[in-house]
């Protein structure tokens, strides 16, 4: 977030933006343009930073994790989404980090648990929705991960990854045309995605 400031000194004014100028960038935030680019090491390195900066500072503490998970340092992942609720207890992404832990491990009905106290405390939580519907998708439950996809959509109708996994759900279920509608969508919100190119196939095999 940046804060602007109006001086009525135009002296005052010049020195501020000197000042902005040779300021360093945010870790916090400069972490989370990082995860987007799928720079997890990087991102990690930043949210390093914000903690250092910042021992309380809940959502570094849940990104930095949210990166461990794809480093593959799920204890480490854990330890992180503890130290969020421990500063918040009421903070439903920590809950939302922790069931992603556990989906990693393949104990779902633990991450449900955790999913579960995430919507407790905030039942239109987007990513719960998700995080649910990816468990229902490894447990073979097609229709209910459509669902809770749909939930998720519902809530935040420009989450990328949960256009491509409903439109995956209804693959499975030979719905193409509603198949194509959610990959298209996918591939706008994420042309440069690692999986772009694999649902570009899939879509020009189902146009055919």
């Amino acid at each position: 977030m940046i804060a602007m400031c109006v001086f009525i000194l135009s002296c005052a004014s010049h020195n501020s933006v000197s000042l902005a100028r040779t300021q360093s960038p945010d870790p916090y935030e400069q972490g989370l343009v990082l995860l987007k680019q799928l720079k997890y090491g990087e991102a990690k390195a930043s949210f390093d930073k914000a903690i250092a900066s910042n021992p309380k500072h809940k959502n570094a503490f849940y990104y930095r994790g949210t990166a461990r998970i794809e480093l593959g340092q799920l204890d480490s992942a854990k330890i992180d989404f503890d130290k969020s609720l421990k500063i918040d207890p009421e903070y439903a992404l920590g809950y939302v980090g922790r069931a992603q832990v556990y989906i990693k491990k393949k104990d779902y009905p633990m991450a449900m648990e955790q999913l579960s106290k995430a919507q407790t405390l905030e039942p239109n939580n987007s990513e719960a929705f998700y995080q649910k519907g990816v468990v229902y998708g490894y447990q073979q439950k097609v229709q209910e991960a459509i669902d809770s996809f749909k939930r998720c959509l519902e809530v935040k109708p420009d989450f990328a990854y949960a256009h491509y996994q409903i439109g995956l759900a209804y693959y499975q279920i030979k719905r193409p045309d509603l198949t194509i509608v959610h990959l298209e969508r996918f591939l706008m919100l994420a042309p440069t995605a690692p999986e772009a190119e694999q649902v570009r196939r899939l879509l020009s095999s189902l146009r055919r």
